[in-house]
């Protein structure tokens, strides 16, 4: 800029120059900034086995009979006629030799000891 040296009256342009003013426009902006703070969470099932040792027990029974053949005698002892006599006398062979009550008696057949009470 030129400054007039002609005068006051001479009808150049006069002109006022004012200090700068400063105008701030201010703009924003966002960034984000992620902060990472790692967290774990440890699931821990706990299992007990409870083992219970039983020991069964079981019982039996048994029952045992015993029996006994007792010759009670008899009323009448035939007397053994002499020579040898007839059939049921003399010596036995063979298995009717055996001297039990006979053929189809079973435990409590045949003579019953004799019990005075």
């Amino acid at each position: 800029m030129s400054r007039c040296h002609h005068g006051p009256h001479c009808g150049c342009q006069r002109k006022v120059v004012y200090p700068v003013k400063n105008n701030v426009v201010h703009s924003h902006s966002v960034d984000t900034v992620e902060h990472i703070h790692p967290s774990h969470t440890t699931h821990v099932n706990h299992h007990l086995t409870r083992n219970v040792h039983v020991y069964p027990h079981s019982n039996s029974f048994a029952n045992t009979n015993n029996s006994v053949n007792v010759y009670g005698g008899s009323f009448q002892v035939p007397n053994r006629p002499p020579f040898g006599g007839g059939p049921g006398f003399g010596p036995a062979v063979g298995p009717a030799s055996n001297p039990g009550p006979g053929p189809g008696c079973g435990p409590g057949c045949g003579p019953r000891p004799f019990r005075p009470f």
